[in-house]
């Protein structure tokens, strides 16, 4: 599988996602730690790869979670150049 990343424009930080599962939110704990951004939850998703894709899933966040602008109600497949938006922060998926 091609590695991939989580990639923030505006401040170009980028977060790799080298794990089967990456998990995202506010608490320092997660894999990808997002503590500037008060909308993101604690524990706010996670990105996992299986069957050779990359998925991303809410994890009951209180400002849910953007894939492509539409609100994420089930785990769903992500692809090259994807936009993922957890609370304000929109990261783009990048794959290498």
């Amino acid at each position: 599988m091609r590695p991939a990343f989580l990639f923030n424009k505006l401040t170009n930080e980028r977060y790799p996602l080298n794990q089967s599962v990456s998990k995202i939110g506010r608490d320092q704990t997660n894999n990808i730690s997002i503590t500037n951004d008060h909308y993101v939850s604690r524990h706010h998703a996670w990105v996992l790869q299986m069957q050779g894709a990359y998925w991303v899933e809410d994890l009951g966040s209180t400002n849910g979670t953007l894939l492509n602008g539409d609100i994420l109600s089930e785990r769903r497949q992500v692809a090259a150049g994807d936009r993922l938006t957890f609370g304000k922060t929109e990261l783009l998926f990048v794959v290498e």
